[in-house]
């Protein structure tokens, strides 16, 4: 599939939150969509906007979730990019660049998102193997 879109910037977020590491997060998300606005062809800040402004909003969300939740890390990671493209569909047509967009099929989105989900838990294994934090359980 063409717009098969495996993100993992949401993942690397998520357990940045998980880590209480919001700055780090914070910063992640507004440089790695400032990235994505110098290589995409749209409106410049686009992207840095979505990326930190979605992450603001779950970080508000931290006093009523458990960010060490595997299962919360997924749906918060869901959540994530179902608000981005959510978001860019919606604010990329009234710009002139959003004609030379072709429409993005929703069931590609789909499966996009469901193995960025599924993927969740192997990675944050895997950075809390390299982060020396193998034995935390995650149920």
């Amino acid at each position: 599939m063409e717009w098969l879109d495996i993100d993992l910037i949401p993942i690397f977020l998520m357990y940045l939150l998980a880590k209480e590491r919001n700055l780090g997060a914070g910063c992640l998300a507004f440089f790695m969509g400032v990235l994505t606005d110098i290589f995409t062809p749209c409106q410049l800040g686009l992207f840095a906007f979505t990326y930190s402004a979605i992450l603001l909003g779950i970080n508000l969300c931290r006093r009523f979730l458990d960010f060490n939740n595997i299962k919360t890390s997924i749906l918060l990671v869901v959540i994530f990019l179902l608000a981005k493209w959510s978001f860019l569909l919606i604010a990329i047509r009234p710009f002139p660049l959003g004609q030379f967009i072709p429409s993005i099929p929703f069931i590609s989105v789909s499966v996009s998102i469901l193995i960025t989900g599924l993927i969740t838990p192997v990675i944050f294994y895997f950075l809390n193997l390299v982060g020396g934090k193998e034995s935390q359980n995650y149920t």
